[in-house]
Protein backbone atom coordinates (compact mmCIF):
# COMPACT_ATOMS: atom_id res chain seq x y z
CA UNK A 1 0.00 0.00 0.00
CA UNK A 2 1.67 3.51 -0.57
CA UNK A 3 -0.17 6.07 0.76
CA UNK A 4 -0.68 9.66 -1.41
CA UNK A 5 -1.58 13.15 0.29
CA UNK A 6 -0.79 15.85 -1.69
CA UNK A 7 2.82 16.19 -2.97
CA UNK A 8 3.78 13.00 -0.72
CA UNK A 9 3.66 9.13 -1.46
CA UNK A 10 4.57 7.59 1.94
CA UNK A 11 5.72 3.87 0.87
CA UNK A 12 7.69 0.98 2.34
CA UNK A 13 11.17 0.95 3.20
CA UNK A 14 13.30 -0.20 0.02
CA UNK A 15 16.96 -1.34 -0.91
CA UNK A 16 17.10 1.40 -3.07
CA UNK A 17 16.46 3.84 0.58
CA UNK A 18 19.90 1.71 2.03
CA UNK A 19 22.20 5.94 1.61
CA UNK A 20 19.83 7.84 2.82
CA UNK A 21 18.78 5.88 6.11
CA UNK A 22 22.41 5.38 6.39
CA UNK A 23 23.20 8.73 6.33
CA UNK A 24 20.23 9.88 8.55
CA UNK A 25 21.30 7.45 11.33
CA UNK A 26 25.13 9.10 11.10
CA UNK A 27 23.88 12.99 10.66
CA UNK A 28 24.71 14.63 13.96
CA UNK A 29 22.39 17.19 13.39
CA UNK A 30 19.48 14.95 12.80
CA UNK A 31 19.79 13.50 15.62
CA UNK A 32 20.45 16.50 17.57
CA UNK A 33 16.92 17.77 15.89
CA UNK A 34 15.19 14.60 17.26
CA UNK A 35 16.92 15.01 20.90
CA UNK A 36 18.74 11.31 20.68
CA UNK A 37 22.00 10.66 21.07
CA UNK A 38 22.80 7.19 19.16
CA UNK A 39 26.15 6.03 18.17
CA UNK A 40 27.11 6.12 15.16
CA UNK A 41 26.12 2.27 13.20
CA UNK A 42 28.64 0.99 10.40
CA UNK A 43 27.32 0.13 7.04
CA UNK A 44 26.98 -3.80 7.93
CA UNK A 45 24.67 -2.89 11.11
CA UNK A 46 22.21 -0.59 8.58
CA UNK A 47 22.20 -3.55 6.32
CA UNK A 48 21.45 -6.10 8.91
CA UNK A 49 18.68 -3.72 10.42
CA UNK A 50 17.22 -3.16 6.44
CA UNK A 51 17.69 -7.17 6.46
CA UNK A 52 14.90 -7.67 9.14
CA UNK A 53 13.26 -4.84 9.71
CA UNK A 54 9.35 -4.73 8.69
CA UNK A 55 6.30 -2.38 9.72
CA UNK A 56 4.19 -4.14 12.31
CA UNK A 57 1.90 -3.36 14.97
CA UNK A 58 3.73 -1.66 17.14
CA UNK A 59 5.69 0.24 14.60
CA UNK A 60 5.39 1.57 10.98
CA UNK A 61 7.98 3.46 9.29
CA UNK A 62 7.48 4.74 5.89
CA UNK A 63 9.93 6.49 3.54
CA UNK A 64 8.96 10.54 2.41
CA UNK A 65 8.92 10.55 -1.87
CA UNK A 66 8.10 13.48 -3.72
CA UNK A 67 5.96 13.84 -6.45
CA UNK A 68 9.35 15.43 -8.32
CA UNK A 69 10.64 11.87 -7.43
CA UNK A 70 12.91 12.66 -4.65
CA UNK A 71 12.96 10.60 -1.96
CA UNK A 72 13.40 13.27 1.54
CA UNK A 73 13.43 11.10 4.76
CA UNK A 74 11.24 8.54 6.65
CA UNK A 75 8.30 9.05 8.89
CA UNK A 76 7.36 7.11 11.59
CA UNK A 77 4.37 5.68 13.95
CA UNK A 78 5.72 4.02 17.05
CA UNK A 79 4.50 2.62 20.07
CA UNK A 80 1.18 2.30 18.86
CA UNK A 81 -0.91 0.51 21.25
CA UNK A 82 -4.05 -0.18 19.85
CA UNK A 83 -6.40 -1.27 22.44
CA UNK A 84 -5.93 2.79 23.87
CA UNK A 85 -5.87 3.76 20.34
CA UNK A 86 -2.62 6.37 21.09
CA UNK A 87 0.69 5.88 18.90
CA UNK A 88 3.66 8.54 18.83
CA UNK A 89 5.05 10.25 15.51
CA UNK A 90 8.23 11.29 14.03
CA UNK A 91 9.92 12.23 11.21
CA UNK A 92 13.40 12.51 9.84
CA UNK A 93 14.57 14.25 6.55
CA UNK A 94 17.59 14.90 4.82
CA UNK A 95 17.68 16.84 1.68
CA UNK A 96 19.06 19.86 -0.26
CA UNK A 97 16.19 22.89 -0.27
CA UNK A 98 16.45 22.28 -4.00
CA UNK A 99 14.83 19.05 -3.66
CA UNK A 100 11.99 19.97 -1.77
CA UNK A 101 8.31 21.02 -2.65
CA UNK A 102 6.54 23.25 -0.18
CA UNK A 103 4.44 21.65 2.59
CA UNK A 104 6.01 18.52 1.65
CA UNK A 105 6.70 17.56 5.49
CA UNK A 106 2.78 18.73 6.34
CA UNK A 107 1.58 16.44 3.26
CA UNK A 108 3.43 13.79 4.85
CA UNK A 109 2.48 14.06 8.67
CA UNK A 110 -1.54 14.14 7.07
CA UNK A 111 -0.59 11.28 5.24
CA UNK A 112 0.74 9.17 7.90
CA UNK A 113 -2.64 10.98 10.25
CA UNK A 114 -4.94 9.70 7.97
CA UNK A 115 -3.54 6.18 7.71
CA UNK A 116 -3.38 6.13 12.16
CA UNK A 117 -6.68 8.09 12.73
CA UNK A 118 -8.83 6.10 9.52
CA UNK A 119 -7.10 2.86 9.00
CA UNK A 120 -5.82 1.63 12.12
CA UNK A 121 -8.40 3.46 14.09
CA UNK A 122 -6.21 5.41 16.80
CA UNK A 123 -7.85 8.01 18.57
CA UNK A 124 -4.53 9.48 20.05
CA UNK A 125 -0.86 10.80 18.45
CA UNK A 126 1.70 12.34 20.46
CA UNK A 127 4.54 13.95 19.07
CA UNK A 128 7.78 14.90 20.91
CA UNK A 129 9.85 18.66 20.04
CA UNK A 130 13.25 19.75 21.30
CA UNK A 131 13.13 23.18 22.78
CA UNK A 132 13.79 25.83 19.99
CA UNK A 133 12.67 23.08 17.61
CA UNK A 134 10.30 26.34 15.95
CA UNK A 135 10.10 24.61 12.57
CA UNK A 136 8.74 20.94 13.99
CA UNK A 137 6.66 22.69 16.49
CA UNK A 138 4.96 25.12 13.29
CA UNK A 139 4.23 21.73 11.53
CA UNK A 140 2.56 20.01 14.10
CA UNK A 141 0.39 22.85 14.78
CA UNK A 142 -1.08 23.20 11.34
CA UNK A 143 -1.91 19.37 11.65
CA UNK A 144 -4.01 20.25 14.34
CA UNK A 145 -1.70 19.61 17.56
CA UNK A 146 -2.18 21.00 20.58
CA UNK A 147 0.66 21.42 23.08
CA UNK A 148 0.33 19.72 25.83
CA UNK A 149 3.03 20.48 28.26
CA UNK A 150 6.64 20.70 28.48
CA UNK A 151 8.69 17.95 29.55
CA UNK A 152 11.71 19.44 31.89
CA UNK A 153 15.24 18.66 31.20
CA UNK A 154 14.96 15.64 29.02
CA UNK A 155 17.27 16.19 26.55
CA UNK A 156 21.46 16.77 27.43
CA UNK A 157 23.43 18.37 24.07
CA UNK A 158 26.24 20.39 24.42
CA UNK A 159 26.57 20.63 27.73
CA UNK A 160 23.28 21.38 28.95
CA UNK A 161 20.16 20.16 29.66
CA UNK A 162 16.85 21.03 27.79
CA UNK A 163 13.14 20.69 27.59
CA UNK A 164 10.95 18.86 25.52
CA UNK A 165 7.47 19.86 24.21
CA UNK A 166 4.91 17.24 24.16
CA UNK A 167 1.74 17.74 21.52
CA UNK A 168 -1.19 15.92 20.89
CA UNK A 169 -3.62 15.29 18.13
CA UNK A 170 -6.82 13.62 18.59
CA UNK A 171 -8.92 12.02 15.49
CA UNK A 172 -12.21 14.09 16.28
CA UNK A 173 -9.62 17.05 16.10
CA UNK A 174 -7.74 16.09 12.76
CA UNK A 175 -10.93 14.49 11.27
CA UNK A 176 -13.39 17.35 11.10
Amino acid sequence: MRIKNGCVTLRAIEERDFDLLYEMMNSEAIEKAMGHCTLPISEKEQSEWMANYHNSEEQIRLMIELSNGKTIGVIMLFDIDTYNGTAEIGHKISAKPEDRIKGDITDALNGMLDLAFNTLRLNCVTARTVEGNIFAEKILKKSHFVEEGTLRHRIYQDGKFLNMHSFSVVKSDFCK
